[in-house]
């Protein structure tokens, strides 16, 4: 039960071998299957009130087969064959050390091979001619992990099997969507593949994890194995208490499975795979009790992606805290997270972890992140933050990078406002949605940060300018912008207040000099105005849509079309202007500052 089958293209779970009861058809063997494509089936294993197996979730994903008509896969050395040496007969196999029943086999199953004998004879022509390359047809090539494809080429050998000995130089091979079922006999494919590094194995039809583990120990040069989108059966567990024992004692009496031989080999699953680096699990129906209890068996590895699998099991998330020592990449990309908390109690204290990548997730808000000592990189593309306050709660992290797009607070305060916002509360940050920050953005950032959460005061507690309790200001920052106290430190208060002036908060002398009309310079490249700069004076608390309706009057654009952006000083950065109730001192507008006019593109 449980393998794994292919028939007419589709993959389907073998949940029921035997006679057809409903139908007195007990000379006949059948399989109930159940479809990965659930449109396929035809009901949910009870057909006519014979209950052959049960479904998912009762969905009608099921039907039965005749077992002579489906397949059952390929061995993994049989896929290599049959994809890139298509047209090797079956000569292949006289001097090669094989053990006789796997020559027999391959013999009997492909016994269309023998037909061939023009080929083989001009195989054997260009052998003996010593040609330089030898191309057995188009496919000829290993297509590695990273999709290039690398061709395979054989020099000037006089015996067929020789080019074999190649294999054993090999250090990259993709199988991917081969039907492969089955590793074969324990220690053929290790005596093949004996520089092997980087193995594809994604979409076949692999079922169980001890295969996986099969595979593995006998390939000790193995760095990256992607196993992508094979559904395998859980490993069995028996209660709680030898669910934890299985993860944190691994007795040594847990030993692999082999299924070819019908018995365990004297190997056991505890580190079978310590010498690999890189495990891709993507697309495999996993949860996190399944990852708990493969987690021994690949303590080493560096990179871990587990995207599109369903953890919402958060509970059974345990491993051993000699596991996962040098895990430096964690993708937990479309794995139905929605919430932080059991993500840092696990992996926060890992000494090595530097990127971790939770796009695509139900992610509202974060907990106060204070482990993760060694994150460089956050990645929270497209999910839920509808307010900036998270970055306060990610402030101590040393992050070189953070990817926040497609999350709706960026709709709702626009990108502008976001950006400078994760630069000024994030002092570490080096790179915003993979666009580097420059030193004079990190200052403006960080003083409209300053201004802003003055200016969201004052609105909150209905006070004016210059006129308010700083003591309250402070506690109310402690609280919503905890960064706030350390800029104030950094730039000084901008709306200090006079402390000689008692019962009361005025302006200092030098804020009563300050203008409150300043002059900028529009300078417009696509309207009628044609590059020539204009002057216009302005008050530093007008709006950006009275701004864009000026302006767009002044150059004869519509107001939707255009696209505005500042240049405060000379040596300023650009920076667009956007954002919702934003005004031109929110940018730090200034005598001459420069506002360029463009056009939207379509």
């Amino acid at each position: 039960m449980n393998k794994r089958i292919v028939y007419q293209g589709e993959k389907a779970t073998i949940k029921y071998e035997g006679p057809l009861m409903h139908e007195n058809k007990g000379d006949e063997i059948w399989l109930g299957v159940e479809w990965d494509q659930v449109d396929r089936g035809r009901h949910n294993g009870t057909v006519q009130g014979y209950t052959y197996f049960t479904t998912i979730d009762g969905c009608n994903s099921g039907s039965l087969l005749k077992k002579e008509k489906v397949s059952f896969g390929n061995r993994l050395w049989e896929a290599l064959f049959l994809k890139y040496f298509k047209e090797i007969p079956p000569l292949l196999f006289q001097g090669m050390q094989v053990q006789d029943q796997i020559k027999d086999e391959f013999l009997l199953e492909h016994q269309d091979l023998t037909n061939h004998q023009v080929e083989k004879s001009q195989i054997i022509t260009l052998i003996n001619q010593k040609q330089v390359k030898i191309e057995f047809d188009d496919t000829a090539f290993f297509e590695t992990m990273k999709k290039k494809k690398k061709m395979v080429e054989f020099y000037g050998f006089d015996e067929i099997y020789k080019k074999l000995n190649n294999l054993e130089t090999l250090q990259e091979l993709s199988l991917e969507s081969q039907n492969v079922s089955t590793i074969g006999p324990f220690g053929f494919v290790g005596s093949i593949f004996k520089n092997l590094k980087i193995l594809g194995l994604e979409n076949n039809l692999f079922y169980s994890w001890h295969q996986i583990f099969v595979l593995v120990s006998q390939l000790p040069t193995l760095k990256e194995l992607s196993i992508s989108s094979n559904k395998l059966s859980k490993l069995e567990t028996f209660g709680q208490q030898q669910f934890q024992n299985q993860i944190f004692t691994q007795s040594p009496d847990y030993l692999i499975y082999d299924y070819e031989q019908g018995k365990h080999l004297e190997i056991p699953v505890d580190r079978c795979g310590k010498h690999l680096e890189i495990l891709v699990l993507i697309d495999m129906y996993l949860t996190w009790q399944d990852i708990s209890l493969i987690i021994p068996a690949f303590p080493m590895i560096q990179q871990l992606l587990l995207c599109r699998n369903n953890f919402i099991d958060y509970d059974n998330l345990q491993f051993r805290n000699t596991d996962l020592q040098a895990l430096k990449i964690l993708n937990l990309e479309s794995t139905q997270l929605s919430q932080f908390e059991c993500v840092q109690k696990s992996f926060g204290n890992l000494p090595n972890l530097e990127r971790l990548i939770l796009n695509k997730n139900n992610l509202k808000d974060l907990p106060l992140v204070n482990e993760f000592k060694s994150l460089k990189h956050l990645a929270l593309d497209y999910n839920h933050f509808a307010t900036p306050q998270f970055f306060n709660k990610i402030g101590q992290l040393q992050l070189i990078s953070l990817s926040i797009k497609h999350n709706p607070l960026v709709d709702k305060f626009g990108k502008l406002y976001v950006r400078q916002r994760a630069i000024a509360e994030i002092s570490s940050v080096q790179i915003i949605n993979g666009s580097q920050i420059t030193k004079f953005e990190r200052k403006d950032s960080e003083i409209f940060y300053l201004k802003s959460s003055f200016e969201e005061y004052f609105l909150l507690k209905n006070v004016k300018h210059y006129y308010y309790d700083y003591d309250d200001f402070i506690n109310y920052a402690k609280i919503n912008h905890p960064k706030i106290i350390e800029l104030i430190k950094k730039y000084g208060n901008p709306y200090e207040i006079d402390p000689t002036v008692k019962g009361g908060y005025t302006q200092t002398k030098q804020q009563l000099q300050q203008p409150q009309y300043c002059t900028i310079i529009i300078i417009d490249h696509v309207g009628k105005l044609k590059d020539k700069p204009t002057p216009k004076k302005l008050m530093g608390s007008t709006g950006l849509q009275p701004v864009k309706l000026m302006i767009s009057k002044l150059v004869n654009i519509p107001i939707k079309q255009i696209a505005l952006s500042i240049q405060v000083t000379d040596d300023a950065e650009i920076v667009n202007l956007e954002g919702k109730d934003m005004t031109l001192n929110d940018f730090g507008v200034q005598d001459n500052s420069l506002i360029h006019v463009n056009v939207i593109p379509e």
